[in-house]
């Protein structure tokens, strides 16, 4: 989605293109849901409901129900990001499928962040420098959230209001800290499973 938005954003058919390509991401998390329970297979029907609500938002173009639907991804990823997580302190040893899972969380978190962003602006037109740069306000929003969680930090897209602004210390402050974090854990667990053999 990251890479192929720019080229279709402006196309008559956008709502479609997102749908396609928001529900294969929706498809891969509730992928990533392996384990058993109750409470997994809540999220998987989540996840289901998800790809329903964002086909209503792409056939009827309603930005209320496109506001539901952002809210919901953001609960969505984060239930899964967290279900990531738990897999990640669990395991024993780190193999390909650990590696994964922390990229996951990461990339999930960036995606949350753009779309608590777009929800945001939603709310408040004006919290965020946002020009008419040739891109959707989604991937504008995409770029806000990953050039913050990375530190990089351009300044082209700034935060103006407050709400703005605390989203960006805590994107920022989170994609330090969950870099340093994970880091730490997945260095800790391949040298106790070197140890071990």
């Amino acid at each position: 989605m990251i890479i192929f938005s720019p080229y279709y954003w402006d196309a008559a058919l956008v709502n479609y293109y997102h749908f396609i390509f928001l529900s294969l991401i929706i498809l891969s998390a509730i992928l990533t849901l392996r384990q058993s329970g109750n409470k997994l297979k809540v999220i998987q029907k989540v996840g289901y409901l998800l790809i329903i609500i964002t086909l209503t938002t792409a056939i009827t173009d309603n930005s209320y129900v496109e506001l539901v639907n952002r809210i919901l991804f953001v609960l969505f990823f984060m239930l899964v990001a967290i279900n990531l997580l738990i897999g990640i302190v669990r395991s024993k040893e780190v193999d390909a499928e650990v590696l994964f899972s922390a990229v996951a969380v990461y990339m999930l978190y960036g995606f949350c962040g753009a779309i608590i962003t777009a929800v945001i602006v939603f709310f408040q037109p004006t919290a965020f420098s946002l020009g008419s740069s040739g891109l959707s306000l989604f991937h504008q929003c995409l770029y806000f959230s990953y050039i913050t969680i990375t530190t990089t930090g351009y300044g082209d897209i700034l935060p103006l209001k407050p709400i703005a602004k605390t989203l960006a210390i805590f994107l920022t402050l989170f994609g330090q800290l969950y870099l340093t974090v994970i880091i730490g854990i997945l260095i800790g667990k391949y040298l106790a499973g070197r140890g071990k053999s």
